[in-house]
């Protein structure tokens, strides 16, 4: 009996023995962030998931999740030593670099801008075309053809009386009349006489009638155009828009006269337009063409204008002698393009 009892204190002692050996080789691995990097659920999932688990696998490292509520309280338990590594959409930058050590960029992303579709009115349609601009335009060419048709009268219309009318008014009106079927190529312009000024005039309504016809287009464009809906910073003047709670965005917007309003993630982001408590959001591209396209609404626009590039890393405690072999195997899931994979499958999925 006494050997049984020895025999199971023993096996029991280099069993926890064991466990305990284990438990302290393994990694404790903090995450945060939000989807599709980070799926809320009873276990961690989503792409900073897929390829954390890729990296340890690769290095035979086991490993433990701790789930944070955000970026910034896991960077915080890092510096208190209470577990190896952060993993999540954290971006790179040089307040954060200054207090923890990131690892090489495994993602490389922009800010994107999510809006609603801003229909334009009747009268933003017609606006453009009663605008002093176009006005302006029109009455200069007015202008301009009837000094050309007084012109015209005045080296030809006396002469020929059977062309032009009796009379100033009706000779200078056939003038105008002259001088507009000359700069529309409808023709007439080799009956005059007054050759000089027509050729002149045919050079002239040249450059006229193409600086015109472009004008018109560009105003047609304007009154056609969506230019109401927010695609780009130039057009946050005056606009609250939510963004993620970095000082540099915040600084961004204002140069634009804009109202940065800071958020903790692309959610709270979301909900605040959904509300019409902002007026957009600016946000990394990925979580947000994510959350966009799981909850794709007609009346929205995102808009990809490669604004203020970010890297994304994981974050360790300084001078941590595992960093180099993560940093050796993103290298290696970049170079295969792997992560790239795993982010367009979250993205893509429905």
């Amino acid at each position: 009996m006494r050997h049984i009892s020895f025999f199971l204190f023993s096996f029991l002692l280099i069993f926890s023995t064991a466990v305990a050996q284990q438990d302290s080789d393994s990694l404790r691995v903090g995450y945060a962030g939000s989807a599709p990097f980070v799926i809320e659920g009873e276990n961690p999932d989503g792409v900073i998931i897929d390829i954390w688990d890729e990296i340890a696998f690769s290095l035979k490292q086991s490993f433990k999740y701790i789930e944070y509520p955000s970026v910034d309280s896991g960077i915080e338990v890092v510096l208190n030593n209470d577990i190896d590594v952060l993993i999540g959409p954290i971006t790179i930058n040089s307040s954060r670099a200054n207090i923890i050590s990131f690892s090489q960029p495994y993602f490389d992303t922009e800010l994107a801008i999510l809006a609603p579709l801003m229909e334009p009115t009747i009268w933003d349609r017609i606006s453009p075309f009663i605008s002093t601009t176009f006005l302006y335009a029109v009455i200069g060419l007015l202008v301009i053809l009837s000094i050309v048709g007084f012109l015209f009268w005045l080296v030809e219309g006396r002469k020929s009386e059977q062309d032009y009318g009796k009379g100033p008014i009706r000779g200078i009106g056939s003038g105008v009349w002259l001088a507009v079927v000359t700069m529309t190529t409808v023709g007439y312009g080799d009956y005059a006489a007054g050759r000089f000024i027509m050729g002149s005039w045919m050079v002239i309504s040249l450059i006229l009638a193409t600086s015109f016809v472009a004008g018109i287009a560009t105003t047609f464009s304007m009154s056609t155009n969506d230019d109401k809906t927010i695609i780009g910073l130039n057009q946050i003047e005056g606009k609250r828009v939510a963004i993620p709670n970095y000082k540099n965005i915040a600084d961004r917007v204002r140069d634009f006269h804009g109202i940065p309003v800071m958020v903790d993630d692309v959610s709270e982001a979301y909900q605040l337009l959904m509300n019409q408590k902002v007026d957009a959001v600016l946000y990394d591209e990925v979580p947000l063409e994510y959350i966009f396209e799981n909850n794709k609404k007609k009346d929205f626009v995102l808009s990809k204008k490669r604004i203020e590039p970010q890297y994304y890393g994981f974050v360790f405690e300084k001078e941590n002698d595992f960093k180099h072999q993560v940093d050796l195997e993103i290298i290696h899931l970049r170079e295969i393009q792997r992560i790239s994979r795993i982010i367009s499958d979250w993205v893509n999925r429905t």
